[in-house]
């Protein structure tokens, strides 16, 4: 497996020019990009901007692996059109972005379901079909794949609704991004739904949390059981990226501990980071 570094832990303390540096001379050489301000506009197209990330890509010999927009400042799953609309303006700038950097994906939430009213979800699918559609082709015109995340707040919270959406609407190009910590805030047992996911499977994030909550912690302070994830995923064969999500004080610090701590309990990583 490929050892990964989310950006999301230094949005509001690290631009993502000084994320770049301190994870690439730490010695990860796989990383996801989180596109929201302060860390990273997406919105805004800067080309002196682009080219000082791109040098900084290059330099270190970086694999952008996606870049993710933030799931609170849009909706594709809203009944307001305007809502929607603006929603889908992001990913097409965020698509332009990533185009950009070079990045291989860019991920996409299914926006956010009705909490309180669960029969005004089946209407809520009727905006983020369409709003979804429009992102895959802007993404494919512009060579990039796209990754379906689950998250605890999405119509598309579990395995088993990607599965369908996934199958029902013929996406076959459309891989899933599954974030361990999202599945464990709905209750679902991440193993479960890897194993349910595995063909799709293109990122696994990783971070920890007390069961039945939504957290992105440090590994090792929560209680997710990374030793069942990581034989599930050895089980598989999956060879591709696991990415430290990671929200901490000290993100770096975070992230380094975590790579330390999962190599302890025996995962195998084709990187030399962290080894104890």
């Amino acid at each position: 497996m490929q050892l990964a570094a989310h950006t999301f832990g230094f949005v509001w303390q690290e631009s993502a020019e000084a994320a770049l540096e301190a994870v690439a001379a730490a010695g990860f050489r796989h990383v996801q990009l989180m596109a929201a301000p302060p860390h990273f506009d997406p919105w805004r197209s800067d080309a002196a901007r682009t080219t000082r990330l791109q040098g900084l890509i290059e330099q270190y010999g970086l694999n952008l692996l996606a870049c993710d927009l933030a799931s609170s400042d849009i909706n594709l799953a809203s009944a307001s059109p305007d809502v929607v609309s603006f929603s889908v303006d992001a990913y097409r700038r965020l698509i332009a972005r990533c185009a950009d950097l070079g990045a291989a994906a860019v991920c996409v939430g299914s926006g956010r379901r009705h909490a309180l009213l669960a029969k005004a979800n089946d209407r809520l699918m009727e905006s983020f079909r369409p709003a979804f559609r429009e992102i895959v082709v802007e993404a494919r015109r512009h060579g990039l794949s796209v990754g379906l995340e689950n998250h605890p707040q999405g119509l598309l919270a579990d395995a088993g609704a990607i599965l369908r959406f996934i199958a029902d609407e013929g996406y076959a190009d459309v891989t899933v991004i599954y974030d361990v910590a999202n599945a464990v805030a709905i209750g679902e047992d991440p193993v479960e739904g890897l194993a349910a996911l595995a063909p799709h499977l293109s990122i696994v994030h990783l971070s920890d949390s007390p069961i039945g909550q939504w957290r992105h912690d440090p590994i090792g302070s929560g209680a997710i059981d990374f030793t069942a994830i990581g034989q599930e995923l050895k089980r598989q064969g999956y060879k591709g990226p696991v990415a430290l999500e990671i929200l901490s004080e000290t993100p770096l610090a975070g992230l380094l501990d975590g790579a330390r701590k999962l190599i302890e309990e025996g995962w195998v990583f084709n990187d030399t980071l962290a080894r104890p």
